[in-house]
Order: C-alpha cells, then sequence, then structure tokens
C-alpha cells in the first residue's frame, strides 16, 4: 500500500454545508422576519461552498500532523511546523471525467524512495483538458484491492522540485461507486516522505510526468531545508 499522510480525516460537503447554514444563521438572527430567508439565500449564494470544504480539509490536516502520535513530521521539526502550504484553491483544477479502463487491469511494478518495489494494478487512464489540450493521467490500485473502490493517482508536473515536492505528489479517489468521478488536483498531496526521508514512498512514474503547471494542491513542505 502506498503512504497516505491523510486517509481518514476528509470531512466532505455535507459537513461543510453544515457549517455554512449555521453561520448564515447567525449572521441572519437580528434581521426581520421578512428579510431572514432572503439574506439567508444570499449569504448561501455568496459562499464558495466547495472552496469551504477543501481549506477546512487542510485545516484538519494541519491538525492531524500537529497533534498524532503517527504524525509523520519530525520530532526536530515540531516546534517550527505551523502547517503546511498550498496553492489557492481554484476550481479550474477539477475536471468531470470518466475511467478509460484497460481490457483487463495489468500488473506492474511501481519504484519507490527506498528502493523496495510495490506491486499494484494498473486500471486505466483519467483524461482531463486543459487550456485546450487533452492530457491523461494513469490510474493505479494496490495489488490486494477486491473491491476496485480505490483509486491512486502519483504524478508529476512542471511545479515538481520547484514549488512542489521533487518526488511527485498523490491523489487518491475513494469509495468510487463508477467510472465517472471528479479529478481535483486540488487535493493533490504530498507523500510522508516529502516531511520525512525514513518512510518510503511510490514514485510516479514517467507516463505520468504532466508536462504542464498543475498550480493546484499541496506545496513544498515549510521545512524542507532546501530539499
Amino acid at each position: 500500500m502506498h503512504a497516505t499522510i491523510f486517509p481518514t480525516y476528509r470531512e466532505r460537503r455535507l459537513a461543510v454545508f453544515t457549517s455554512v447554514l449555521a453561520f448564515v444563521f447567525l449572521v441572519t438572527a437580528c434581521g426581520t422576519p421578512e428579510k431572514k430567508s432572503d439574506d439567508a439565500a444570499n449569504a448561501l449564494e455568496d459562499a464558495d461552498v466547495y472552496s469551504l470544504e477543501v481549506r477546512k480539509d487542510r485545516l484538519e490536516k494541519d491538525k492531524y500532523l500537529l497533534t498524532s502520535p503517527n504524525t509523520p513530521i519530525k520530532a526536530s521539526d515540531m516546534e517550527f511546523f505551523s502547517g503546511l502550504d498550498y496553492f489557492e484553491v481554484d476550481r479550474k483544477w477539477v475536471f468531470h471525467t470518466a475511467l478509460r479502463p484497460l481490457p483487463e487491469p495489468a500488473d506492474v511494478i511501481i519504484a519507490t524512495s527506498q528502493d523496495r518495489p510495490r506491486q499494484m494494478l494498473h486500471i486505466g487512464e483519467l483524461p482531463f483538458t486543459y487550456d485546450g489540450t487533452e492530457y491523461a493521467v494513469q490510474v493505479y490500485a494496490p495489488k490486494d484491492t477486491s473491491d476496485g473502490n480505490y483509486w491512486f493517482i502519483p504524478f508529476t508536473d512542471n511545479t515538481s522540485g520547484v514549488e512542489t515536492y521533487g518526488g511527485g505528489r498523490y491523489i487518491d479517489i475513494d469509495e468510487v461507486a463508477a467510472d465517472s468521478v471528479f479529478l481535483d488536483f486540488n487535493y493533490a498531496y504530498s507523500p510522508y516522505c516529502a516531511y520525512n526521508e525514513r518512510y518510503d514512498c511510490p514514485i510516479p512514474p514517467p507516463e505520468n510526468d504532466l508536462p504542464i503547471t498543475i498550480a493546484a494542491g499541496e506545496k513544498n513542505y515549510p521545512l524542507s531545508h532546501g530539499k
């Protein structure tokens, strides 16, 4: 299995939407009864629920890295670590797409940072169109996946080694219920070894070296010390 930094703490749209409703209630409670419903509707229209969701996810991740006994952050870094750096949330990096499956999943070997190759399944690709050109990311799954509902997308792009971790970033698509999914680069994250070299992390294959600048998701680890 790959090293997932933040496997279980993403709180999705419902939780964020509930928070927004609570906020709207508070800011409209002092208005007249006639205006309350209109004010609430306008506030909801103005609120970018998706951006709130992504930012909430990032705050929860920082909390996990700061407080979990399993944090990958080094003890020597913890005194100086105050959270990760990210690109601004941008909807242009969200693509509604559908899997182009291989006729049969193919056994592949993916290299890792500690030279411990891992067996995985190559199950197909997700195409997306950016700036008028079509690209695709290859999609993988752990070899021991039995229900097929988890997709793993390791990739590099023009930011790798500059604004983002040189070893690439990952996207997880969990609880896959259909071939049609959202490929969301705002959730692109760095592997554990970006924070601590003792971890063993999959290296994105050359097929997923995207020739574009994906200014979305996680940036370089703030305490990378020039890595």
